[in-house]
């Protein structure tokens, strides 16, 4: 309740709460919100990853503390196999706050064994799409401690799914403006403990962008190629002979990533085989249309804007007046940042999914 509420917590919380609308981009944002959410919950750990809301695979993590072998533990069994589908549960029940732990005797195991006997996690949603995971590990299990960052992670949620978006346009404008680097693709071949036995150079470069900030992993590979192999060796040849996902580099820029097994060879082992190449506009279509955070119906109207159909032709179709349909234009112009139908149609072309809202679908890309 407010009168119960300490005010040093509170302006810890408001703390968190400014810097989601700071203008920063994905990494710095991370690493602002853990250094501030520590003033509310003091953590011996923690673990931000950035999520491909269609699959609920990590793109990208930012943390520190994380002893190698849970990191190695998580990103190949933990979160393939439990939590990504927990997380992509949670958000779409908007229950935003859980503990892996109560749902994993594998995981309380694991993060026992790193000496971690607590931890809450986060599933940063908006409209039912998974933005982001944040995993703050405790080294002991404090209840009255946990109440407090479980209360202010609450609280918190929407502000933090409304930080991640902004920061992934950050990130995505950024990366247009800089973009002047070739598309070619890049192949990582991994034995079967997924370990690098082939890299080309383009591969070497995506990775390099691609990785983790905070984790010192062998082979320097970031925990989304990890999650995407695991998850490929879960379901099996038979089961999927290929499984693609989307992740975001530092630079702000997304790659295709897609994970296959090789033939076996003579004792039967398979190699994993992951293309890595940048996205082509109309890959990331999904995302860049939900990190606006349209409405159903600006959705509407956007798409007929595609389309180019008049305002007149619109409110028929719709049911509802002219001054309504420019209404709904103008408050989609402005959570895209542009001013009048014109800048409104450039803008959805340069982001690559104004052909998609113009034939009445969203691309999605998953599994």
């Amino acid at each position: 309740m407010p009168g119960t509420r300490s005010a040093p917590l509170e302006a810890a919380v408001r703390g968190v709460e400014r810097a989601c609308y700071a203008g920063l981009g994905s990494v710095s944002l991370r690493g602002q919100l853990a250094e501030r959410f520590g003033r509310v919950m003091p953590f011996e750990a923690h673990a931000f990853s950035t999520c491909d809301p269609d699959t609920g695979l990590m793109t990208h993590t930012v943390g520190r503390g994380v002893p190698e072998t849970l990191s190695r533990a998580y990103a190949e069994r933990l979160y393939p196999n439990v939590n990504a589908p927990l997380s992509m549960q949670m958000a779409r029940e908007r229950r935003p706050v859980y503990s892996l732990i109560d749902h994993s005797p594998e995981a309380r195991d694991e993060f026992a064994a790193a000496g971690l006997r607590a931890q809450v996690d986060s599933a940063i949603a908006s409209g039912g799409r998974l933005w982001g995971v944040w995993c703050v590990m405790l080294g002991t299990a404090a209840p009255a401690l946990l109440r407090r960052g479980e209360s202010a992670l609450e609280r918190l949620g929407p502000h933090l799914a409304r930080g991640l978006q902004q920061a992934a346009l950050i990130d995505h404008a950024r990366a247009a403006r800089d973009d002047g680097a070739d598309d070619a693709p890049g192949v990582v071949v991994l034995d079967e403990h997924r370990r690098p036995t082939v890299r080309t150079a383009a591969a070497t470069r995506w990775l390099a962008d691609l990785a983790d900030i905070g984790f010192a992993m062998p082979d320097d590979l970031p925990l989304s190629v990890l999650a995407l192999a695991a998850r490929l060796r879960t379901r099996g040849r038979r089961a999927a002979p290929a499984v693609t996902m989307r992740a975001r580099g530092r630079s702000g820029r997304w790659y295709l990533l897609s994970a296959s097994l090789a033939e076996p060879d003579a004792q039967g082992s398979c190699a994993t085989v992951i293309a890595i190449r940048p996205a082509a506009p109309r890959e990331v279509a999904s995302i860049l249309v939900g990190l606006y955070d349209l409405s159903p119906r600006e959705r509407e109207v956007v798409a007929a804007v595609a389309r180019g159909e008049p305002t007149k032709r619109v409110a028929a179709a719709l049911g509802v007046s002219p001054h309504t349909v420019e209404e709904h234009i103008d408050r989609a112009c402005a959570k895209i940042g542009v001013r009048g139908r014109k800048a409104l149609i450039a803008r959805l072309y340069f982001d690559g999914y104004a052909p998609l809202l113009a034939a009445g679908r969203q691309q999605a890309s998953g599994d």
